[in-house]
């Protein structure tokens, strides 16, 4: 399956960031692109399972910290001009990660579908 969500891109640099590695580095370590690493981190391209898994050991970091988003995380990818929004949007996205995040894991399979079903629903609505 393939994660794409807001703020996830900002997350995915700075956690490279923090490590020192270039997005070249990163790409031959993993086996993907430098240029696939740089839309990852641009939000441009959703990211597999599997290659955020490996980015979690190597950059050290549980995965729970990238599907997490903090105040100011969407900022980053917006850029200035959408600030006041940006800041609301990520309270709430950060509101309803930590409840499914907090959720038994048992659950966590369906309501991932369900969030699933919604967002496929709207995109198609748009």
């Amino acid at each position: 399956m393939k994660i794409s969500i807001q703020g996830l891109g900002g997350r995915l640099q700075r956690a490279r960031k923090g490590t020192g590695l270039s997005q070249e580095a990163v790409a031959t370590k993993i086996g993907v692109s430098w240029m696939t690493v740089h839309r990852w981190e641009r939000s441009q391209r959703s990211i597999s399972e599997e290659n955020l898994d490996q980015l979690c050991g190597l950059y050290d970091r549980p995965l729970r910290w990238f599907l997490t988003l903090e105040d100011g995380d969407l900022e980053q990818e917006t850029g200035a001009a959408n600030a006041a929004p940006v800041i609301s949007q990520s309270a709430a996205a950060n509101r309803l990660a930590r409840k499914i995040t907090d959720s038994p894991d048992s659950q966590r399979p369906m309501i991932e579908k369900v969030v699933e079903d919604i967002l496929d629903g709207l995109r198609r609505a748009s």
